[in-house]
């Protein structure tokens, strides 16, 4: 067998034979700076390099963000609505019929014709785009406020309709094969809601999110940061493909996790930081790495702190891996 990177994930995804353990490496993410969502979060991905400076400013609904450097993340500015209820009156939603998306092609048609597996991510999906238009407090009191989860649950609807519309231009123009939708869920000590919660107020629109999404014939990914084992089942009963979540010890086991699910479920697993960034030192341990999880059902990343000589080297390894099974 000689697969393209692509193909590779494609099989790894329908739990077909691969021919090495898939890396975030296969994968081209796609995240035009015209969608200015990319911009707002700090997370274009395209042809041409964006410059850092011009990261944040408003999002898709006019929500204005601010970008760290330092961490490399946003954060909103400010909140639009002081209640839920005025989601209708007062936010605008993109109209994806304005974006040219046959020029966004072509201007990035160098970047996209790529072996690799095309992605792209959405972010802020429901409870964080929630915490968007009404600040964290107010979000968290929407879920379970009889009184404004049926504006709650109107707005999801109406994101879930979005989404699934923005992923299949993706998926039609620029062959992409594989989404992730951005949601914490957690912290480091548990859940932000209750199981219930979940299952009422979120699971149903990314259910709807899922099922388009497979009859596309692409795999879906959940973003969420924090401690969500308890909502794994719940993952897997949904047809969630992976969840690449952080290993925070004790709290997020990931070696426990896939033990547990692993036969159930495609875990990503970021690799542990290496001991020492000389290359030639570190060989032995990144083998010893690679080798561990060459067996099990996974895929990989490395970890941000890897130089990117480490990381040509795991991946090159990884392949070398493949190619003796």
């Amino acid at each position: 067998m000689m697969y393209t990177p692509k193909e590779n994930f494609i099989h790894f995804y329908h739990n077909d034979p691969v021919e090495w353990t898939p890396m975030a490496d296969d994968i081209c993410m796609f995240q035009p700076e015209e969608i200015n969502l990319y911009i707002a979060r700090g997370f274009v991905l395209q042809q041409e390099p964006f410059p850092v400076e011009k990261y944040g400013g408003p999002d898709w609904f006019g929500v204005e963000w601010t970008y760290d450097p330092v961490s490399r993340g946003s954060m909103e500015v400010s909140h639009p609505l002081s209640d839920i209820s005025e989601w209708e009156e007062k936010i605008v939603f993109p109209n994806l019929d304005d974006y040219d998306w046959e020029g966004i092609g072509k201007k990035n048609a160098a970047y996209l014709n790529t072996d690799k597996m095309v992605a792209t991510t959405i972010f802020s999906g429901f409870f964080e785009r929630l915490i968007s238009f009404v600040g964290f407090e107010n979000a968290a009191i929407a879920l379970i406020d009889e009184e404004q989860q049926e504006d709650v649950h109107k707005l999801f609807s109406r994101l879930a309709d979005l989404y699934i519309d923005y992923i299949r231009r993706f998926h039609e123009h620029y062959g992409a094969m594989h989404v992730c939708i951005h949601d914490d869920w957690g912290t480091q000590r548990g859940l932000t809601f209750s199981p219930d919660v979940h299952t009422e107020m979120i699971r149903p629109y990314i259910q709807r999110v899922i099922d388009a999404v497979h009859a596309m014939g692409m795999s879906y990914e959940q973003h969420s940061c924090g401690k969500v084992v308890q909502l794994i089942p719940a993952m897997i009963e949904m047809g969630v493909d992976t969840w690449l979540g952080q290993d925070l010890g004790d709290l997020n086991n990931k070696d426990a996790l896939i033990a547990e699910y692993g036969d159930q479920f495609k875990f990503g697993v970021t690799l542990p930081k290496l001991s020492t960034t000389d290359l030639e030192a570190s060989k032995p341990e990144i083998r010893a790495i690679v080798e561990k999880y060459a067996p099990k059902r996974v895929w990989t990343r490395c970890d941000r702190t890897y130089t990117p000589e480490q990381k040509a080297y795991t991946y090159a390894y990884t392949r070398e891996l493949g190619r003796k099974r």
